[in-house]
Formats: structure tokens, sequence, C-alpha cells
């Protein structure tokens, strides 16, 4: 089929099957027969193009191809899913799936382990981050060129189902038996205390567990000494709305509105503040970004309205869209935008779409009420200090996770048996670095003295931190690049200043 053809015939096929589902699943009676009325012309240019078309076409293949850029039409929002990707586009709001539990990534037609999910059955059965995945079932991985979605397909599976991986380590192949379980996602990828009066805790996502993570992760942090409660939400690309609401009302006080959301054929629904909040006393300071966004804005906004908190770091990224997901006969799915987002006071969320990509720099900050997502009340500057060729190079290169991953299975039963206070004690950041440059050295890696010098203290600290990811949590993880972190930093001083 030439490429005129296979544009025009999806797009009708694309119409009527949208208009069908509509229709079908939407009204009945006499107003289904007078919606259907109106699209008999395209019934009728259907059945000519089906019947008469010089070739022949799969009209599933079709259905779904013009489906899918119908809706894409509509807004960056809108989407339709294939039946065989209904399940992994769930995955992250339902909170969990079934499968071995590790989060992979490619370098050179290579699987890395990038970690291991916490209680797992890949962690359980002794799979570490920076293995190499090299055989799954007797079938070859590496060097193969498969997809993400190949190596999903043989590593996930029935729980209680078995797998045989075969993971290279330290130059060394090992084979693991690994019985398939259930995975839960946590929402929560950080929680701690930064010092005896700040809880700290970064949420990833807004799921359905994700109101209940987020207690069960804060409360016990919570004493007679807490003031402050640092909220990260950078990064984080929303979720549930329910979740999201559910975790400011544990800021705000009765009656309060949250925020709500209208559509042309949505009536406006209040979402409210309700019982009493276990942190409404508590000085609340919310970090956001460019990647921040939805359910993480509503937050963000909600508090600002209320002025609740003190919003620290970059405008967030303006999603301020309702999709409603609907899952049809066929198994498949469709995420359509029913409403938008409201803060308190009003202001919509969503930025307008030709400005969707555009660096949050060049939009003026005094148009906030017109260009969408929230503009924090302190902004944040990234730190590029320390940030050099040599530093930028090693790590696009992979050099970095390289090297920590190969001191670490160099040293593993030493630093197995060390405690997370052990590793900050007895391992230096001379020591992690003299080994970093030895590395290099026999990669052949030209060294910039100056640059290595300006560089040494952030290689260091994150070399630290993806050790400490390695051997512990991502908990460990961020406890020590928040160290050095501008917004960790920004709101640290914005309380000394305001307790002087």
């Amino acid at each position: 089929m030439g490429k005129e053809s296979k544009a025009f015939v999806p797009l009708l096929l694309g119409i009527a099957m949208a208009i069908g589902l509509l229709l079908g699943l939407g009204l009945g009676g006499s107003d289904q027969e007078k919606r259907s009325n109106k699209w008999e012309k395209i019934d009728q240019v259907l059945q000519y193009v089906e019947h008469d078309y010089v070739d022949s076409v799969s009209r599933i293949s079709l259905e779904e191809d013009a489906i899918s850029y119908l809706l894409q039409r509509l807004d960056p929002h809108s989407y339709y899913i294939s039946e065989e990707n209904v399940a992994r586009v769930n995955e992250p709001l339902n909170g969990g799936f079934q499968g071995i539990g590790i989060e992979f990534n490619f370098k050179s037609d290579t699987v890395y382990v990038i970690k291991t999910i916490k209680g797992g059955p890949a962690e359980k059965a002794g799979i570490l981050p920076g293995d190499r995945l090299i055989k799954a079932d007797s079938v070859v991985i590496a060097g193969k060129g498969l997809a993400t979605v190949d190596v999903m397909k043989m590593l996930k599976g029935r729980s209680g189902s078995k797998v045989r991986v075969v993971v290279l380590r330290d130059h060394e192949e090992t084979e693991f038996i690994i019985e398939r379980g259930e995975i839960e996602l946590s929402s929560i990828e950080s929680s701690y205390l930064l010092n005896d009066s700040v809880i700290y805790v970064r949420l990833e996502r807004f799921a359905k567990n994700t109101y209940d993570e987020f207690m069960a992760a804060s409360l016990p942090l919570k004493t007679k000494s807490t003031k402050h409660f640092v909220l990260d939400l950078r990064g984080n690309g929303g979720g549930y709305l329910d979740a999201a609401v559910a975790i400011s009302d544990e800021f705000l006080k009765d009656d309060l509105l949250i925020t709500y959301t209208e559509g042309k054929s949505r009536p406006r629904s209040d979402y409210v503040a309700t019982a009493d909040g276990s942190f409404e006393e508590i000085n609340l300071h919310i970090l956001i970004d460019g990647y921040t966004a939805s359910a993480s804005e509503i937050i963000a906004g909600a508090m600002q309205d209320h002025k609740r908190a003190v919003i620290y770091g970059k405008r967030s990224y303006g999603k301020g869209l309702v999709q409603e997901q609907n899952e049809w006969q066929d198994g498949s799915a469709t995420r359509l935008t029913v409403a938008r987002y409201y803060t308190p006071n009003g202001r919509s969320i969503q930025r307008p779409y030709e400005t969707l990509g555009t660096e949050n720099q060049v939009l003026l900050d005094s148009a906030r009420d017109n260009i969408g997502g929230i503009v924090p009340d302190i902004e944040v500057t990234r730190d590029t200090a320390g940030i050099t060729w040599l530093y930028a190079e090693i790590v696009h290169r992979g050099w970095i996770l390289d090297f920590v991953y190969d001191y670490r299975d160099k040293n593993y039963g030493q630093l197995k048996a060390m405690s997370y206070q052990a590793l900050q004690n007895e391992v230096s950041d001379s020591t992690l670095l003299l080994e970093l440059r030895e590395y290099l050295v026999a990669k052949e890696f030209d060294i910039n003295e100056s640059e290595w010098n300006r560089s040494s203290s952030k290689m260091g600290l994150r070399v630290r931190a993806v050790l400490a990811r390695g051997l512990f949590s991502e908990n460990e993880y961020f406890k020590i690049t928040n160290t050095n972190d501008e917004g960790i930093r920004a709101i640290i001083q914005g309380i000394k200043k305001a307790e002087v």
C-alpha cells in the first residue's frame, strides 16, 4: 500500500471506530440512532473503501493506528493503549506487577541491572545492581539487539513460575533460578530526617497505595522536635488524583479547597480537606522542577494558594488535564482528556500546548496565571560548579556506573559486611577517587588535571551515592546526594533565616 493511501484509509477507519465505540458503549436507544444518522456519510465511505480499495487491508491494524493518531491530535495527553500494552501502562498506577523485580537499562547492547526491587524475587535470589544479563531460559539476551519490551516479556510472568537467569559479574557467569512473584512498586524513593527537626520525603509517583505508603514512611519520623517537612516532588510526573488529595489533606485544615476539576461534559467537582491532618501544624517546604507534573502540581498549587508552604525549585511542567481511562471489548484502552484541574484560586495548571517542551527560563514568571505550571516562591538554579568536560564525558560513557560496580564486586565481601554508617566512616572519598583514577587510566582516558581537581568532589559524591544504592537502597543514595543538593541547601538556609 502506498504512503498516501495508508494515511487516508486509517484516518477514515479511525474516525469510524472511535465514533462506533462511543456510540455503542455510551449511548442507547433513540439517542444512539440519532447520533448514528449524523455519521451516515462516514459509514458509506468506509464501506466503499473496504470493498473497492485496490489492496487488501488489515482492519485491526489500521483501526489501532488511526485511533492512536486521532487521539494524539486532540492534545498531548490523550492516547490509545493497545491490548498488549495495557498491563504495562497501568503498572505504575496499580503499584505493582508480576515478575522478578528488577529495573534495567541497555548499554552497548548489554542489559545492565540498575536496581533490584526491595524484597523482590531477584533481590532474594542474589541479583545485584550492575549485573549484566546474559541469558533468560537459555535465550541469549546480550548482543542480540533486543528491545526493552522483548527483555521484559522474558522476565515477567505469572507469579509462582520460574525463570533461569544467567548474569555476568566480575567477569564470571553465574546462574540463578528465580521464582516470579508479586512485585510492589513503592511510591517513596526516600524518607529520613535531614536533622532532628526536619522530615524529608521524596515521592516518585501517585499510585493506588501512595497515601498509605506516605503515612507509613513519614509518621514514624514525626517527633515532638519536628518543626519542618520537606516534600520533594522533583521528577514526579503525577498519577492518581485521589492520592494527591489525600496527602494534601494531611497538611490543610478542614474545609479548605484542595483543587477542582471541570470540563465540557464534566461538571465542576470540588476536592476539599476533611479530617484533621497529621502535619497541619508543621512548616511545609516543597521542591519542584520542570518534570513535576499533574497530581504533584495539585499539591504544590493548593499549598501555594493557601500560603501553607514555601515552594522551591523551577517552574513545574504544567499538566493540568484530567484523563479518563476506558477499556474496550477487545482489551485495548483509551485515555481521553475530559476535564482540567484548577488550583483553589482558580489558576489553570495546564501549560498551553505550543509551549510544551519550551525551557522554563524563557517563560515569563509574571505570567503565572496564563502560562500554566507552578512558579516556585523561591527559584533554585542548578549548581554547575564542578561540571567540566571531563565529568560530563565519564558520566556520558557510563564509566561512573561501570567503575562503581567493578569496585563493589572486587570488594564485595568487605563492603557487604558494612552498615551504611560504616561505609560513610571507613571508605573515604580519597580512596574512591584514587581507584576511579586508576580505572580511567586503564581505559587510556586522557585526564585533564585542572578539570579533575575542579570535578573531584562532585565525582566523589556521585561514586559514593551509586555505591550506597548498590549496597543498600535508593534511600541511602538520596541521603548522600542531598548533602550537596542545591534545593535542600536553599531550604535549610531559609529555615535558619526564619529562626534568627
